[in-house]
């Protein structure tokens, strides 16, 4: 009778520590394999939430048009070359109202477009890696990058994408819309 007690203690061992390091590897292996999809995903969602928000950012655009008869910065549409300008900033007059004034390059706010202002158009225009939105009339799409062929100058609103790199620093990672 003894000798079946030891024999039954022995066949209930728990799991030994190699066996437990073989768990933990296996479950290490598909952790790297899951992850960096996961990253991909992010990155995609991210994308396309600035691309959905730069359709909402250019009707509000054609809203402060209505309104003004002006574009961001009060330049007239498709008459100004270069009035480039972050669309969180108060000349923009997409989020707040601008004030009466000479903003450079032939683009000025009158006490008639304020009067005729009916904002804010859009709340904040900050793409999803916390960088303003850009009103740009003379952007080059993939002026900067090796991998997609240029094309013509356009009016558009653009994200700087991941990498935030500024104005007329254009490169592949831009998120843009065109306005025309």
């Amino acid at each position: 009778m003894e000798r079946t007690r030891n024999v039954d203690i022995k066949n209930k061992r728990g799991i030994t520590f190699i066996e437990l390091l073989v768990v933990i590897a296996i479950i290490g292996i598909i952790a790297s394999v899951v992850l960096p999809s996961l990253n991909s995903a992010r990155d995609k969602a991210r994308e396309a939430h600035a691309k959905a928000q730069l359709r909402n950012v250019r009707t509000a655009i054609a809203s402060l048009e209505d309104d003004t008869g002006k574009w961001p910065n009060g330049c007239q549409p498709a008459t100004v070359s270069n009035p480039e300008i972050a669309l969180d900033a108060s000349d923009a007059g997409i989020k707040q109202q601008p004030t009466v004034g000479d903003n450079g390059t032939g683009c000025i706010w009158t006490s008639e477009d304020i009067a005729n202002w009916k904002g804010p158009y859009i709340e904040t225009p900050v793409d999803p890696w916390g960088n303003s939105y850009w009103f740009d009339p003379d952007y080059y799409p993939y002026k900067n990058c090796a991998t997609i062929s240029d094309e013509p100058e356009t009016v558009a609103v653009l994200s700087f994408g991941p990498n935030g790199a500024g104005i007329n620093a254009y490169d592949c990672d831009d998120i843009f819309l065109k306005i025309q």
